[in-house]
């Protein structure tokens, strides 16, 4: 279906709350409506477990799916038109939709949420399936069918569609309260700031920098990366920290194969401070066990000792083809792999600690001024409004599922 006025999505995980589904089917609602603010927005209405988009006018469906897919709390995205109230005008409606159509086989699907209409799910799907294969002789394929005739049945009638995309899942963003992401500019922290907002979740984000010992692109990725997740939640706060000099300090008293962990207590102070700044509760990493040196276990928890607030790692045993996957899902891959240099790749020891302790680390910190240098890195921090989102072409088109399809 190439251009569509109705859209139908599910809304999963919400279905399931108890008493504050109501906050969350408004706060779900209130989303849809920004993400489709530039198209022509009839309504968005919600009947029980999904949400009903109608548009004054045409819109590609690919569009809508594109807007769609940035709102977190939607499960399936269908282009659906009315099928009327009776099983003649269903049968109508599906007759002129396969007009030219040619698949190896079908199958009918229905669900009937309005339980006063007289037959049963299956009933209908034997009924219209029947009316299908006898007028184009296709043969039916219950389990892996080339062509899907889905039917809805509500109060309103009959719903019918055959495109469907899978949505972002999740919750909308607003119900999970503030966290602050330490933003690199490589692809992992992006995709751990993309899986905390699906978890309802607002963000501000923090990036550090070596500039001008290394590249300032890595600035310009930063704010470029904040866009593209502006799409899904909105403006946020980035606040740009200088690191270099604690790094000097760091490089010339104490031990190189304790840098990078050293680095990484005073990253994590100061996006304490900001946490505090923005109101947020929490701070997000883009850490996975494992990757690299500072991420064992000990290393960890070395670094993180340096705080009281919460830290989330949401990709904490997720694999690297895993995390560009969303990545690639997201629209923030192409950016990441902007050549840039990563603040922590300055003077990188060769032989880097894999087992450090908290002790370990503060008794390094004690030949250093860490008073002075953080207080001095929060002097140099600029924090930057991020209020224009990316353009809409930044983000993918899910994949179509279910008829052989994929948009692009």
């Amino acid at each position: 279906m190439d251009d569509v006025t109705r859209v139908i999505a599910t809304t999963g995980e919400i279905s399931l709350k108890g008493e504050n589904r109501r906050w969350f089917e408004k706060v779900l609602t209130t989303n849809v409506e920004k993400a489709l603010a530039d198209l022509p927005l009839a309504a968005v209405k919600r009947p029980s477990w999904r949400v009903l988009v109608e548009l004054s006018e045409p819109v590609p469906f690919r569009e809508v799916a594109r807007r769609l897919q940035t709102v977190f709390g939607l499960g399936a995205i269908m282009a659906v038109e009315h099928a009327g109230r009776d099983l003649d005008a269903a049968r109508a409606a599906i007759g002129r939709r396969l007009e030219g159509l040619a698949p190896a086989s079908f199958a009918v699907r229905c669900t009937r949420s309005d339980k006063r209409f007289p037959m049963t799910s299956p009933d209908i799907e034997a009924e219209l399936g029947a009316f299908v294969g006898e007028g184009t002789g296709w043969p039916v394929d219950l389990g892996s069918p080339d062509l899907t005739v889905n039917l809805l049945v509500d109060e309103n009638g009959f719903w019918l569609w055959l495109d469907k995309v899978p949505g972002p899942g999740g919750l909308p963003v607003g119900v999970g309260g503030r966290a602050t992401c330490l933003l690199s500019g490589g692809i992992d922290s992006p995709v751990a700031a993309y899986l905390m907002m699906k978890r309802g979740m607002r963000l501000d984000f923090v990036h550090f920098h070596s500039v001008p010992q290394t590249d300032p692109a890595s600035i310009e990725k930063a704010e470029d990366l904040v866009r593209v997740l502006g799409r899904y939640q909105g403006v946020a706060r980035l606040a740009i920290v200088p690191l270099l000099p604690i790094q000097d300090a760091v490089i010339t008293r104490c031990d190189p194969e304790l840098r990078v962990l050293l680095y990484r207590r005073f990253m994590l102070r100061l996006a304490a401070r900001m946490a505090h700044r923005f109101r947020a509760s929490a701070l997000v990493t883009g850490e996975s066990l494992g990757q690299v040196a500072s991420q064992t276990v000990e290393n960890l928890a070395a670094v993180e000792a340096v705080t009281t607030m919460t830290v989330l790692r949401p990709l904490i045993s997720l694999d690297k083809q895993e995390i560009v996957a969303i990545a690639r899902r997201a629209g923030t891959y192409d950016i990441s792999t902007r050549p840039h240099g990563d603040c922590c790749s300055y003077h990188v020891p060769h032989h880097p600690a894999t087992r450090s302790s908290a002790g370990e680390l503060a008794a390094e910190e004690s030949d250093l001024d860490v008073e002075h240098l953080f207080r001095q890195a929060l002097a140099g921090a600029e924090v930057r409004r991020i209020s224009e989102a990316a353009p809409w072409t930044a983000i993918p088109v899910p994949g179509e599922q279910g008829n052989g399809a994929e948009y692009r």
